[in-house]
């Protein structure tokens, strides 16, 4: 919305330790830190940073100076790691012929979750999750799924309780069946929200700002 933007004779954009980082003034362009990567926009005023590390999280603003200084933009920045895959484990225990119980567990790097399920039974659920991660042991039409996941990356690991109750099969196993999920590369912050935040996939990508 940069045409609503006020009239200025400079425009900074900060990062989170208010270091200027891009000072644009009368058509003039000045990258002020050499250790960022940035591309600005004269047109839309949008910023672009490259080549992100986990050290670029914080809050990114934008200021006009002129006849008054004012804060025209204020983004949050994360920029976080793909999740690990997570590991499922299970012991089964024989009831009957072809009737178990199949006690579980779904471990990522925040934590364990432990469930029962019977060969009859396969309803429950249960979630552990942290500011960003996010972890989850259910059972939906007999295959039990232990998913892992944060903003940016998804991964899972899956076993199907009907195959473990049956006679002679193994009594304790472990599977990994890993999925990927792929996030954009980049993304644009644009004037006119004075407040909004980001998920950045992990550390080497790219992120726009405004």
């Amino acid at each position: 919305q940069t045409d609503k933007l006020l009239p200025f004779n400079t425009l900074v954009w900060m990062n989170h330790e208010s270091e200027n980082i891009v000072t644009f003034s009368k058509k003039t362009v000045e990258t002020e830190i050499n250790n960022y990567s940035v591309v600005f926009n004269e047109s839309t005023f949008s910023l672009t940073l490259k080549n992100t590390k986990k050290t670029d999280s914080g809050i990114y603003t934008a200021t006009i100076f002129g006849s008054n200084n004012i804060n025209v933009a204020k983004y949050r920045v994360s920029v976080i790691d793909p999740v690990d895959s997570p590991v499922l484990n299970w012991n089964v225990t024989m009831i009957a012929v072809n009737s178990c119980i199949v006690n579980v567990s779904c471990s990522g790097h925040e934590g364990t979750i432990r469930e029962i399920y019977h060969s009859n039974n396969c309803s429950q659920k249960e979630n552990i999750s942290s500011e960003i991660q996010t972890l989850t042991l259910y059972c939906k039409e007999d295959i039990v799924i232990c998913n892992y996941s944060n903003p940016v990356s998804w991964k899972n690991d899956t076993i199907q309780i009907k195959h473990l109750c049956t006679p002679y099969q193994s009594k304790s196993r472990t599977l990994h069946l890993h999925n990927t999920y792929i996030m954009f590369d980049y993304f644009t912050f644009v004037y006119g929200d004075l407040c909004k935040s980001y998920m950045v996939p992990h550390s080497g990508e790219t992120k726009d700002l405004w």
